[in-house]
């Protein structure tokens, strides 16, 4: 039994030594291979191996995280066949050691094998981002980098910290160094406050990337956070996420960056679910981060055949485009349902799930605000991007690749496949029996908030057609970046040299060192 993210890791190697349609073919052979090797998981540990005081465990599944495997390998299956004929050799061997890493973070045991994935997860994907012929992505890249090697170096602290205090690297819920490990966490879910490094390179990287991008690192966050922090209540905080990411996100025009914000909002439902503590709140806050991969993944990709057919990405650029690209349209449409909570979607049952397993009515109410948004962002979306004909119409200069309309059709399935049959979710969680799923009055309760979306996007039309806004820069965080650049230029002032003075510092250093780790 090995862990399934090493056939990605192994994988890019050959992909980095082919090319054309060998290394096509390998691409598709090894995300084949891991979706069958993950489902073919036996429940246990296995593949352990001493090092040091302590143990690695390369490999424990449970029926958790074989659930998100699955999900992981079939997102990856499906932007790999949707990339097939547009991704670079850089994206290939670099997506692969990314996916590899993300997959293989959901099956150790131990801290250290924790550790060591999630920082390769930065790594991969700060080079994945990074591309030196564009300044603004070369400077976005670095900005992502420094958010998390924050967020690694935090985590790396509360690792040592829960070590002294436990003397076990066995992969845990934490009791100690909490906050080191909630922002670490935060960072990498993109909670709001810690969420900038997100829209800013989602929006400017290629659109295949894009779709990389938001199946993996956000959701490697919220897996971390049920499996770390399950002692800790964030129902409010999550609930404040969801509705600030989704407010953040009406006002865009720009659809990769409008679908960014709801990321943000959306890991605010997850959050709220996971915080809550309850058995179904649990279940369907990570249901709900599985049904994000399907149908966020879907919407970048739909995005990315209008970039990749007309070169446009903004709402203001383009619109009429469903005479133009039927099945495109199709695949928007499912996906913004589903997104919605529509009935007979996945989203719809995600969110039966949580909302059953949350009795507090400011969260419940909370969430049921920020779905009243998400309805009206992706009715904005589809509307004018897609229906409205006589405004901004344009010329298709080229049709999207068979390969792009294959995957897109391919990720459809399990997003209706969940919202039709729910009863199939019983063969991951342990579900109570007789779930009203199809209740008229929940039906009503999941349709509300799209119903009151439709009448505020009818009466408010003027508001929400695409315009500018300004732009308005909330980033706090380059100031702080500048003030400790200041304080780093002072120190080093000091610093001038002399080998007295270094040992007086390197000294002051240790002693800090020991009285955090003993006190």
């Amino acid at each position: 039994m090995i862990n399934p993210g090493i056939i990605y890791l192994l994988g890019a190697g050959g992909l980095f030594l082919t090319k054309g349609k060998l290394r096509q073919a390998l691409a598709v052979l090894i995300s084949l291979t891991t979706l069958i090797v993950v489902y073919n998981l036996p429940l246990g540990e296995g593949l352990i191996i001493p090092f040091l005081d302590f143990e690695l465990i390369l490999i424990s599944v449970d029926s958790m995280s074989r659930f998100v495997g699955l999900v992981f390998a079939f997102a990856g299956l499906g932007s790999t066949i949707y990339s097939l004929l547009i991704a670079q050799k850089k994206q290939y061997v670099l997506g692969y050691i990314y996916i590899g890493a993300s997959i293989s973070i959901l099956f150790v045991g131990d801290f250290f094998s924790f550790y060591i994935f999630w920082e390769l997860m930065t790594l991969s994907s700060f080079f994945l981002i990074f591309d030196r012929s564009k300044p603004f992505t070369g400077q976005t890249s670095y900005y992502y980098f420094i958010m998390h090697l924050t967020g690694a170096l935090c985590l790396l602290w509360g690792i040592i910290m829960h070590y002294t205090s436990t003397g076990s690297m066995a992969l845990t819920t934490v009791e100690t160094a909490l906050p080191f490990f909630v922002i670490a966490v935060g960072i990498k879910l993109a909670f709001i406050g810690l969420h900038t490094w997100l829209p800013q390179n989602y929006a400017n990287v290629p659109f295949n990337t894009s779709i990389v991008l938001s199946a993996f690192t956000t959701k490697v966050g919220v897996y971390a956070l049920y499996l770390l922090l399950g002692g800790i209540n964030l129902g409010y905080a999550g609930t404040i996420s969801a509705i600030i990411g989704v407010i953040f996100a009406l006002k865009q025009t720009n659809v990769r960056k409008l679908l960014s914000y709801h990321i943000v909002s959306q890991i605010g439902f997850m959050i709220a679910a996971i915080g809550v503590g309850s058995h179904l709140g649990i279940i369907g806050g990570i249901l709900h981060m599985a049904n994000n991969i399907f149908y966020k993944g879907l919407l970048f990709m739909v995005i990315g055949v209008v970039i990749y057919t007309t070169g446009k990405e903004d709402l203001m650029n383009f619109g009429g485009l469903a005479k133009k690209l039927p099945i495109t349209a199709f695949c928007g449409l499912v996906a913004s349902l589903a997104i919605a909570g529509f009935p007979f979607t996945n989203g719809y049952i995600s969110k039966y799930i949580m909302k059953a397993g949350i009795n507090d009515p400011f969260i419940y109410w909370g969430l049921n605000v920020a779905g009243l948004g998400t309805s009206l962002s992706f009715l904005k979306v589809m509307y004018f991007g897609f229906f409205k004909t006589g405004r901004c119409e344009v010329e298709l200069k080229r049709k999207p690749t068979k390969f792009m309309l294959a995957s897109m059709l391919l990720v459809v399935v399990p997003i209706l496949a969940i919202g039709f049959y729910p009863q199939l979710l019983k063969n991951f969680f342990d579900l109570e029996a007789g779930m009203g799923y199809f209740d008229l009055g929940y039906i009503w309760a999941g349709l509300r908030p799209i119903l009151v979306a439709i009448i505020i996007f009818i009466v408010g039309h003027d508001l929400i057609t695409p315009h500018h806004h300004e732009k308005v820069n909330r980033d706090p965080y380059p100031i702080f970046a500048r003030a400790w650049d200041r304080i780093g230029s002072v120190a080093s002032d000091l610093h001038n040299g002399d080998l007295s003075r270094h040992l007086v510092w390197a000294l002051t250093a240790l002693i800090i060192l020991w009285f955090n780790l003993m006190f």
